[in-house]
């Protein structure tokens, strides 16, 4: 195979997809790039230039940093990458040969699929809403509503409060599958769990923690402890653990669930 790398691809063309003042759809996104390729194409036969098998786009320190090919059954793919060569996302077309989209994070792992059949698959399993805290709220911490600033949140510390909100998401690295409000219009937020699966500070202040053990909190402040008392636990339930407590705090991942 062949491979032919340039420093632009159909840049020369690119401002007719916002001709007339208004974005063009996806559709006719597409359409226009697989036309401006194809007039491209023409242009390199009329002048006996052999056609592309790939192309790359290279950054001025000579990185390839977009990279287009077939597949190896043959459908169109593209990678996109860092200055480095790193490659962080991937447009290709699924075995039920639906668009695919695949992002993935620092470490070089997808974590997000965007499908065209499927919907969103996502790595992490939670879903999180960033609220205001006037305080640092550490990772895995659990969180009450604050009663004196509405729409804010503070480090639980009471037993069975029926006030809890969630746990702050983050901890192990695990970050939310879907953010709710992920905008900047929300200051001094921290993305808490509503529903999923979360790693939650926990305590053994109410006896030890074993998988399947509902959770609510506790004394100690942003710790979750066992429920005992189901009649006080009633709307105090932050979640279910997934797993033992080892030791006597620490990390335990939860299935959030309110109750």
């Amino acid at each position: 195979m062949r491979k032919i790398v340039v420093m632009s691809v159909l840049l020369a063309g690119g401002g007719a997809a916002w001709a007339g003042g208004g974005r063009m759809s996806l559709q006719e996104t597409a359409q226009y790039v697989f036309k401006t390729a194809r007039a491209h194409q023409e242009l390199r036969a009329a002048s006996t230039q052999t056609t592309f098998t790939d192309i790359g786009v290279t950054n001025p320190a000579g990185t390839v940093v977009i990279a287009g090919t077939s597949d190896v059954v043959g459908d169109g793919a593209v990678a996109w990458g860092t200055a480095l060569g790193a490659p962080k996302g991937l447009l290709v077309v699924s075995d039920q040969s639906a668009g695919q989209v695949v992002v993935f994070n620092t470490a070089g792992t997808p974590k997000f699929i965007l499908d065209g059949n499927a919907g969103l698959l996502s790595g992490p399993g939670d879903v999180a809403e960033r609220f205001p805290s006037d305080a640092a709220l550490r990772p895995g911490s659990v969180v009450a509503i604050d009663p004196a600033a509405a729409g804010k949140m503070v480090a639980a510390s009471r037993p069975y409060d029926r006030r809890v909100a969630g746990v702050v998401s983050g901890a192990h690295d695990y970050r939310p599958g879907i953010t709710l409000r992920a905008d900047d219009s929300v200051k001094n937020a921290v993305p808490v769990t509503l529903t999923g699966t979360v790693y939650c500070l926990a305590s053994d202040v109410n006896g030890p923690i074993h998988a399947g053990d509902l959770l609510t909190t506790s004394s100690i402040s942003g710790y979750a402890m066992r429920v005992t008392d189901v009649g006080a636990a009633h709307g105090a339930i932050v979640g279910k653990a997934l797993e033992d407590l080892k030791g006597d705090r620490g990390l335990v991942m939860i299935l959030a669930s309110l109750q």
